[in-house]
């Protein structure tokens, strides 16, 4: 498992988002909210230094965007959390793992049909990769 800090973001980096990823997953604590699948709306921001890109043109030095939100409904939709806590722990745990270049993570999940008389249930947490255990 990678080594992951909460600390605040570093202004410096630069970013990709994917906003909006429709997603849907078997997700929440009752019965009959996992009985059918339940869309979701992800937004997760990589943080990264993206001159190495800029400067070769070369797509193996940044994070293929295509990729990752492929990546990340795969595993939505094959997640069986009960919290949307969980999931989000997991989505960052994939972009910090599998894309060298991701030295941060911020994943945001509305959950839309998370409570009645609002547009969603959302949390957001922030990961980053840290240089040493404690």
């Amino acid at each position: 498992m990678t080594d992951l800090a909460t600390t605040s973001q570093p202004l410096e980096w630069d970013s990709i988002t994917l906003a909006g990823l429709r997603c849907s997953a078997h997700i929440g604590c009752k019965p009959e909210e996992r009985r059918l699948p339940q869309a979701l709306l992800l937004t997760i921001t990589i943080y990264l230094d993206t001159r190495p890109a800029a400067n070769s043109d070369d797509l193996a030095q940044t994070v293929n965007y295509s990729h990752l939100s492929k990546a990340v409904i795969e595993l939505v939709s094959q997640s069986q959390c009960q919290l949307i806590e969980t999931l989000a722990a997991q989505v960052a745990e994939k972009c910090l793992t599998d894309y060298p270049p991701c030295q941060a993570v911020r994943v945001q999940i509305n959950k839309p049909a998370g409570l009645p008389n609002a547009e969603g249930a959302i949390l957001s947490i922030f990961r980053q990769r840290t240089t040493g255990k404690s």
